[in-house]
């Protein structure tokens, strides 16, 4: 499959389209994916701001030919998270962000940990040389999935007002 779709053991990774943004709304919305990804004193998610969402991540697919995927179970066919990899900033710089968000009945379940695998992979197919990772200090879950994933904790940094660790992987040969 090209970078728009690939399979997982249980997931299908496709490029988000226009229709995706109910997926998105019931995702985004959720108060425990808020606790994460817009904590206080940030304002929760509202719904222009995911359809800003998905309009960047739509945008990031045609700009880049890669980015976050819808995660869509097979058996149901609805979206169930928004995993991938994209180009952001750390502290200024460019950097390949690895980002993984499902919804929160799922969680336990090692998705977000096999559907960022993939991401990895078909990042280093596109020759990145370095995936980055941030998060909320506290949130645990967020960083086990990351250090399975090889990544190191390399230091705190503020991320979007916010203190976050960031983790980093190399990528290349592995050792």
């Amino acid at each position: 499959m090209s970078a728009g779709a690939t399979r997982t053991e249980r997931l299908l990774l496709r490029r988000p389209g226009p229709d995706d943004l109910d997926g998105y709304l019931r995702l985004f919305l959720r108060p425990e994916v808020g606790e994460w990804l817009r904590p206080e004193p940030l304002d929760p998610f509202d719904e222009e701001e995911i359809r800003g969402l998905l309009s960047a991540d739509l945008h990031h697919w045609e700009e880049h030919g890669f980015g976050l995927w819808a995660a869509v179970d097979p058996a149901g066919g609805s979206l169930i998270g928004r995993v991938g990899a994209r180009w952001t900033a750390v502290e200024g710089e460019p950097a390949v962000e690895l980002a993984w968000t499902i919804l929160p009945e799922r969680h336990g379940e090692g998705l977000a940990g096999e559907a960022a695998a993939a991401a990895v992979g078909l990042a280093g197919e596109r020759e990145v040389g370095e995936l980055v990772a941030m998060t909320l200090p506290r949130n645990h879950p967020s960083r086990r999935v990351a250090e399975k994933l090889g990544m190191r904790l390399d230091r705190e940094i503020v991320h979007a007002d916010l203190p976050h660790v960031l983790y980093r992987r190399a990528l290349g040969p592995l050792s």
